[in-house]
Formats: structure tokens, sequence, C-alpha cells
């Protein structure tokens, strides 16, 4: 079963335990495609400006370029080389105080990866 948390159009997804008799899967969940982590950055860029938080402070704190974090907030996964991507996405998620969905795997941030 999976519970949604809706931030604006924004959606955030967590897991909660499977039900006793249910039908057992993994914790993690592969995306079907890029498609969810796409919105999940563009998501970011939302939460930053619902806490009045500036590109620039975010710049200052994580050492981020502006071009990668605007390139990030647009959902495009090659704002970084891979897998720098999935590393810069987690702590940009931390630092919004946004969590990030445990479905997302390394992997699902390569370029092309439809997994």
């Amino acid at each position: 079963m999976i519970s949604l948390f809706f931030h604006d159009s924004c959606m955030i997804s967590s897991k909660t335990p499977p039900i006793l008799g249910s039908k057992i899967r993994s914790h993690k969940q592969e995306p079907q495609t890029q498609l969810g982590i796409e919105q999940f950055l563009q998501c970011l860029a939302q939460a930053r400006l619902d806490n009045d938080i500036t590109i620039d402070k975010v710049m200052q704190h994580l050492n981020f370029s502006r071009q990668v974090i605007e390139n990030m907030e647009k959902g495009e996964l090659d704002f970084v080389p891979y897998p720098l991507n999935y590393f810069f996405a987690r702590q940009y998620a931390q630092y919004l105080a946004v969590p990030f969905p445990e479905q997302f795997l390394m992997n699902h941030f390569r370029k092309g990866e439809n997994k």
C-alpha cells in the first residue's frame, strides 16, 4: 500500500508496511519511467518557493551552481553527470526537508534508464 502526501500540485509518496496476508513486495519499487523522478525534482522547486528560500541561499548552503539548481528544478536528469545527479537530488531534498522517495534508486537517475 502506498500513501500519498500532496504538496500543492506535487505528490510525494512514502511506503506503508504491507498488511498481513497481502502480497509482499520488495521495499524499493522501481518507477516505470523517469517521469516520477522528473516530477519530484520539479516539486523541489515548489518546496523551495513555498519556504521563501532563494536560489542564492541554496547556492551558498549547498555550493551548487545556479545552472545546476535551475536545471534540476526543471526536472532534467542530466543537470550534472550520473551518478552525481542522484546524490545532488538527495542532498537538495534533505536541505528542503522533503522526504526523498525510497523507490528512487541510483540507477534510475541514469539518462535513458526506464526501469
